[in-house]
């Protein structure tokens, strides 16, 4: 959020001086809100949610609007009646929706693992965690790799050591595993054929 708030600051300087607000860097700015939902909020809201909810057999819907003028507002805008799920071949219907990441590294050594998490690691560790730390990589508000440890105990259990000192944050969903390698992979060149793998 620090660089997206960096961005609306430098906006609103432009706009007090009278200088004209480019369409690209209003497209810039769009892009990194929408990487900050989708790296920051998503995965928050659905480690917040998934317990809440996961034992239920009713399949549904969450519309959630936010405007700066209106707030938050959350919706249920689509219910599946509760017979039809309770007929359902629920297994068929998860592993339509889910899926694994494996990556195959220039040496033909391929990360598969059952955990996702794990596969992050390897790849953090083969590109060297220093290296990853620098790109800031920016999940649940901190660094994907970091010194320090979340202040929060629930969190920090997702914080992973890849090295003395420095710590993985895996505490986001596989979608957003897969974004995060898919950056390591471009930004260091490391040469990754990254693949999602349907369970």
């Amino acid at each position: 959020m620090e660089k997206l708030q960096k961005a609306y600051e430098a906006l609103e300087i432009l706009k007090s001086l009278g200088l004209p607000v480019s369409s690209d860097q209003m497209r810039g700015i769009a892009k990194m809100e929408r990487e900050y939902l989708s790296e920051e909020v998503i995965p928050l809201l659905e480690g917040e949610l998934l317990p809440l909810v996961e034992k239920m057999r009713t399949k549904f819907q969450l519309e959630v609007t936010y405007s700066a003028e209106d707030g938050l507002d959350v919706n249920l805008v689509d219910r599946v009646p509760k017979q039809e799920t309770l007929f359902q071949n629920e297994t068929e219907s998860r592993r339509q929706k889910k899926y694994n990441i494996r990556v195959t590294f220039p040496d033909k050594h391929v990360s598969y693992n059952k955990m996702v998490w794990e596969t992050l690691m390897e790849v953090v560790r083969y590109a060297g965690p220093e290296k990853v730390q620098e790109l800031e990589i920016i999940v649940m508000g901190g660094n994907l790799v970091s010194s320090e440890l979340l202040e929060n105990e629930r969190y920090r259990v997702g914080q992973k050591e890849v090295k003395p000192g420095l710590y993985v944050n895996t505490y986001s969903s596989t979608d957003t595993k897969y974004e995060q390698i898919k950056k390591i992979n471009r930004s260091l060149n490391l040469g990754l054929i990254v693949e999602k793998v349907m369970l």
